[in-house]
């Protein structure tokens, strides 16, 4: 499969990386130079080169839940749908980094939309 095309799949997909993505692909077929945001290590402490700490995805408005392994070990897999009645999310979290806990964020999480419906439901704006 050759770069232009997988390129080209994953601009069908969200996210301001895969657009990045396409702007390093560009470089290295023409044989330009790399620009230097990939070069420079801010760029990688990002996320930017698969390094993301929280990799997160809306898989869709369907039935359909995907999960992912997290792109770092001290990262997260955060993936989530959005159906009528309600947000249904799939966290995954390496279980031998001790700075990471996917139960926790879960938790963290629901209570912070908790709060939030609250406060959106009970206001008087």
């Amino acid at each position: 499969m050759s770069l232009i095309l997988i390129h080209v799949i994953f601009t069908l997909l969200p996210g301001f990386d895969r657009h990045l993505f396409g702007l390093y692909l560009i470089a290295r077929e023409e044989g330009r130079p790399i620009p230097e945001l990939f070069t420079d290590p801010l760029y990688a402490k990002s996320g930017g080169g698969g390094n993301f700490v929280l990799s997160s995805s809306l898989v869709g408005y369907t039935t359909v839940l995907g999960a992912v392994a997290p792109m770092v070990h001290h990262g997260y897999g955060f993936f989530y749908r959005i159906r009528d009645d309600r947000i249904v999310v799939s966290i995954s979290a390496w279980k031998s980094c001790r700075q990471t806990d996917a139960a926790t964020l879960f938790n963290n999480f629901s209570s912070s939309l908790h709060e939030m419906l609250h406060l959106a439901t009970t206001s008087q704006l």
